[in-house]
C-alpha cells in the first residue's frame, strides 16, 4: 500500500533540520564603529538647525555662516582632489602596472601603462618594415607626402611617428628612443595639443564652472524664495521643515560607498525642502542666500566628503566624528539659551556627548541582545527558491 502524501518518516524527518544557517552574531565594537556614520548625520542635521536658529535670532551674521561653510567645503574639495590624484598616480605607478596583464596597458586615461614595458619591446631596424607587437594597431594615410609629413609634425611633441602606406600597417616607433603610442592611446600624462589643460585641471575648472553657476543661480533665486511661504503661517512652517527633517533623517544612505554618485536622493530633497521653508522666514535676501547654500554644503557636498575620508582613513574620520559632535552640542548650548555664553556651549557639548556615547553603546547591545530571539528554521519541507540568472531562471 503506497504512503499518503503528508507521510513523514519520524527516524529521519528532524535529521536535516537547520536553525539560523546564515547568522553572523555582532559584536559590540564593530556595531559602535559603524554608528559613528549615524551620529555625524544627526550632528550635521544638529548644526544646521542651531545655524538657523542663530541666524533668526540674530546670534551670527548670515555672512559669517556661510563664510565658514564655504571654507570648509573648499578645504574638503582640495582633500578629495588630492586624494583623487593620489589614485590616479597609482594607476600609473610602473610598480603597480608591472603586475598588470600587457595586453591591458593601454585602455585610455583611467588605465595608464607603464613606460618601460614599451621600451623593453623589440624595435624593427627599419621603416620599410614596420610592426610593433602586442598592440595590433594600425594607422594608415594615404594622402601622399604632404598628410605625412603633417601627421610627424603634430606627432614629434609626443614621441611617435605613424607611417605612410596605402596598405594597414602598424606605428613605427622613433629612432630617437621614445616609446611608441597609437593615436588613440595616449601615453601616461598626455593630453591633447589643443589643449592648454590637464585632464585634471579641466575637472577642476569645471568643478569651479559648477560653483560660480549655483552661487549666481541662488543669487537669481532669493527674491523669490523669499516671497515663497509669505502667505504660510509659522507653525505649518516649523511643522513642514520638521517632517522633512525627519525625512532626511530616516532616509539617509548610511551605508553608501565611495562609488555612490547621488545617493538617497530622497534624503537629499527633503533636507534641501526643509531648509528652503526655513529660509523663506528669514528677513532679507542675504539671509535667504546664506543659509541656501550652506543647506547644499551640509546636505549634498558634505556626506560625498564623509564617505571619502571614511574610505581613506579611520583615524580622519574618527577625528570628523568627535570634531562634529562638539561643534553641534556648543550650538545647541549657544542656541537653547537667552543669553548664550561659552559656559552654556560646554555645558551643551557635554550633554550631547554623553547622549552619542550612550545611544551607541546603548544601540549595539539592543541588537547585540535582539540576536537571541532570531529563530529561523530551514528543512527539506521548504519549498525550493528559484535561482534567477542571466540565461533564465531555474528552481
Amino acid at each position: 500500500m503506497p504512503d499518503p502524501d503528508n507521510y513523514t518518516d519520524p527516524p529521519t524527518f528532524l535529521s536535516h533540520l537547520q536553525r539560523n544557517p546564515r547568522l553572523q552574531p555582532y559584536d559590540f565594537w564593530p556595531l559602535v564603529a559603524d554608528s559613528t556614520v549615524i551620529v555625524q548625520h544627526l550632528s550635521s542635521v544638529a548644526i544646521f538647525v542651531c545655524c538657523f536658529v542663530a541666524i533668526y535670532r540674530e546670534l551670527v551674521t548670515p555672512e559669517l555662516v556661510v563664510g565658514l561653510g564655504s571654507a570648509a567645503t573648499v578645504l574638503g574639495w582640495v582633500l578629495w582632489d588630492f586624494w583623487a590624484a593620489q589614485v590616479e598616480a597609482a594607476k600609473t605607478d610602473p610598480k603597480s602596472a608591472r603586475a598588470v596583464d600587457t595586453d591591458s596597458h593601454f585602455s585610455g586615461f583611467d588605465g595608464q601603462a607603464d613606460s618601460s614595458s614599451t621600451r623593453g619591446r623589440s624595435r624593427p631596424s627599419s621603416r620599410g618594415n614596420d610592426a610593433t607587437s602586442g598592440l595590433g594597431l594600425t594607422l594608415t594615410i594615404s594622402n601622399g607626402s604632404h598628410a605625412a609629413s603633417s601627421v610627424q609634425s603634430r606627432s614629434g611633441s609626443i614621441g611617435f611617428t605613424p607611417s605612410v602606406s596605402s596598405e594597414p600597417s602598424s606605428i613605427v616607433p622613433p629612432s630617437n628612443g621614445r616609446p611608441a603610442y597609437p593615436a588613440s592611446n595616449p601615453p601616461p600624462g598626455y593630453y591633447p595639443p589643443d589643449s592648454a589643460f590637464s585632464p585634471r585641471n579641466q575637472k577642476r575648472l569645471a568643478t569651479a564652472k559648477s560653483a560660480i553657476l549655483i552661487c549666481c543661480a541662488l543669487l537669481g533665486l532669493s527674491p523669490i524664495l523669499k516671497s515663497l511661504t509669505m502667505s504660510t503661517s509659522k507653525d505649518s512652517i516649523w511643522a513642514l521643515s520638521c517632517w522633512l527633517m525627519a525625512i532626511n533623517i530616516f532616509f539617509f544612505d548610511y551605508g553608501g560607498g565611495v562609488g555612490v554618485k547621488f545617493p538617497a536622493s530622497l534624503s537629499t530633497n527633503a533636507a534641501l525642502m526643509s531648509s528652503t521653508v526655513l529660509a523663506s522666514r528669514l528677513p532679507s535676501t542675504t539671509h535667504v542666500f546664506s543659509l541656501t547654500l550652506f543647506s547644499i554644503e551640509v546636505f549634498g557636498l558634505f556626506p560625498v566628503f564623509q564617505r571619502h575620508l571614511r574610505h581613506i582613513s579611520w583615524r580622519g574620520h574618527l577625528a570628523l566624528t568627535f570634531a562634529l559632535v562638539f561643534g553641534a552640542g556648543a550650538g545647541l548650548g549657544l542656541t537653547t539659551s537667552k543669553n548664550g555664553g561659552w559656559q552654556r556651549m560646554l555645558v551643551g557639548m557635554l550633554l550631547w556627548s554623553v547622549g552619542a556615547a550612550l545611544g551607541m553603546g546603548g544601540c549595539s547591545w539592543w541588537l547585540i541582545g535582539l540576536q537571541r530571539y532570531k529563530n529561523v528554521v530551514i528543512g527539506p519541507w521548504d519549498p525550493a527558491r528559484p535561482v534567477i540568472r542571466q540565461g533564465g531562471w531555474e528552481s
